[in-house]
């Protein structure tokens, strides 16, 4: 990739906030916990070196005034400066402090806007590679995508193709885009207002559990962290913000619309969606299916398109000012954002054993929260407004959110959806942490072909074979990785490809869940 397309609006948006803001940190990026010996930092700087080529993320920036910059190439950016170590006490808890060290250090100041820390010391067999880089030349898929450049033990999966939209999609888009910048005056309260200065914390759960919960009533994991983040904030307001205290509260969710071809592109193509979080509920069932309601409109592949296409007709003035009434103290929500990868990531053959995400924290926004699930860990980063009261006791709050509607306390089973039919709530076997995996029917299948790879219901029946049922080699990535997100099962595409039959996909599902922990 010589030099890439023309910057998105929301590059250039989050470009001009930050000249415009230079105090406010766009700053996003993980840490990668690996087992083994540390490697020396020049073995880790020429390991980045000869990945340079293949990744235009790391030799492109954005240079110029506001929402007139464009990509600026350089091909070999200055390593000395962009992959360095730090020595770190012995200790878990001293690894701790350096990881919010480099949350707040300022990235290199000029060229490409990314770095590669090597973290060595706190432990005897352990290290940690931590990724840092701005927002706006990398969106949470685009770091993904680097990381599997970089420590990629397989070939990362490509992005959805793009489908077909009709008017009522893109009617239906607009209105929820509109929906975003309402007013909702939860967090404008002057005797408590917003300080600008963060506080970053993070807490895990185990995937399986949130997995279960959701499949079971027909969601996914993105669903249950949604659902246990609403019941977060809903005891948390009880406690300490009278004025979210028993309603729903307004948040923004990030929707990937990046294309297959896509991959390697940097910047932004990402799109933010409305979302109720349920808090006024206080059941945990009720809470998910609430959530579950909202969420089926944006994974239809017909809306992203029509997001997609929004977002390459809108003008980056426009969109600016759009953005710009999020920011305002009467329209700010909360920004959520859910990432997983599904390929495991590796450095000189060392796994990396689990990826802690952060992420910055808008002009005037009360939070930001990111989830990342990897490896049956799923880690969650709280960035909050160090004025919200007891905003540090999140963390604790969604673990015990999480463990309430993993606990069965969860009312009782979701009627059908509206316009649709129910799916069956699955069986569960046991797997490796203890929680329970959901078991393939014919009518789940159906549903993640039709959901995620954006297939026709109709030719698909149990008999037909993978031509006749339209599935080709992008709906069968697709499928792939629902599973591995619905179910917790890690079926590779060439094994489902050399699935005759739909019915034989399914066979092949529940062949995968029957076999013991680490086949």
């Amino acid at each position: 990739m010589a030099f890439p397309p023309r910057p998105t609006p929301m590059d250039l948006t989050m470009h001009h906030m930050a000249q415009a803001h230079p105090a406010t940190s766009q700053t996003v990026g993980v840490l990668l916990h690996l087992e083994g010996a540390p490697p020396s930092l020049g073995e880790l700087r020429s390991h980045v070196a000869g990945h340079l080529r293949d990744e235009p993320r790391l030799t492109h920036y954005l240079h110029g005034p506001g929402l007139r910059a464009r990509w600026r190439h350089e091909p070999a950016p200055d390593l000395d400066t962009r992959v360095r170590a730090l020595d770190v006490p012995p200790g878990d808890a001293r690894l701790d402090d350096a990881l919010h060290e480099l949350v707040e250090r300022p990235l290199p100041g000029e060229g490409p806007l990314w770095d590669v820390w090597l973290l060595s010391g706190y432990a005897t067999d352990r290290y940690a590679v931590c990724y840092r880089a701005h927002h706006s030349a990398q969106d949470g898929m685009g770091i993904i995508g680097t990381l599997h450049t970089l420590f990629g033990a397989t070939t990362a999966p490509p992005a959805a193709s793009a489908v077909r939209t009709g008017p009522r999609a893109y009617l239906r888009t607009v209105r929820s885009t509109l929906a975003a910048c309402a007013a909702n005056g939860v967090w404008d309260d002057p005797a408590r207002p917003l300080s600008g200065a963060r506080t970053v914390d993070w807490v895990s759960v185990p995937t399986g559990r949130l997995r279960t919960a959701a499949a079971a009533r027909g969601g996914d994991t993105n669903d249950a962290f949604l659902a246990a983040l609403s019941g977060a904030l809903r005891t948390w307001c009880s406690e300490h913000w009278p004025r979210g205290a028993g309603r729903p509260l307004p948040a923004i969710t990030m929707i990937n619309l990046r294309r297959a071809e896509e991959r390697a592109r940097p910047g932004n193509l990402i799109a933010f969606a409305p979302l109720a979080l349920p808090c006024d509920e206080p059941a945990a069932g009720d809470r998910l299916d609430g959530v579950i309601a909202q969420t089926r409109a944006t994974k239809d592949p017909a809306h992203q398109s029509a997001l997609r296409a929004l977002m390459d007709r809108t003008p980056a003035r426009a969109f600016h000012a759009m953005a710009g009434r999020l920011t305002t103290p009467a329209r700010v929500p909360i920004t959520v954002s859910y990432l997983a990868i599904h390929r495991p990531l590796a450095y000189r053959g060392d796994p990396v054993a689990r990826v802690q995400p952060f992420t910055w924290l808008p002009p005037r926004q009360p939070a930001s929260i990111v989830a990342c699930s990897y490896n049956g860990d799923t880690s969650v980063c709280f960035t909050t407004d160090a004025a919200l009261p007891a905003g540090r006791s999140l963390p604790r709050l969604f673990r015990e959110a999480a463990e309430e509607l993993a606990g069965g306390a969860v009312g009782p089973e979701p009627s059908s959806p509206p316009g649709g039919t129910a799916v069956a709530a699955p069986v569960a076997v046991p797997i490796d942490d203890g929680a329970p995996v959901a078991v393939a029917d014919f009518a789940l299948i159906k549903k993640l072909l039709v959901d995620h790879g954006a297939l026709p219901a109709e030719p698909i029946t149990p008999d037909a074979t993978q031509p006749q049922a339209g599935i080709d080699s992008m709906a069968v990535t697709a499928l792939s990785m629902a599973i591995e997100d619905r179910l917790g099962l890690i079926i590779t595409e060439h094994d489902l490809a050399k699935a005759p039959t739909v019915g034989d996909m399914v066979d092949l599902v529940n062949r995968q869940a029957a076999l013991p922990s680490g086949s």
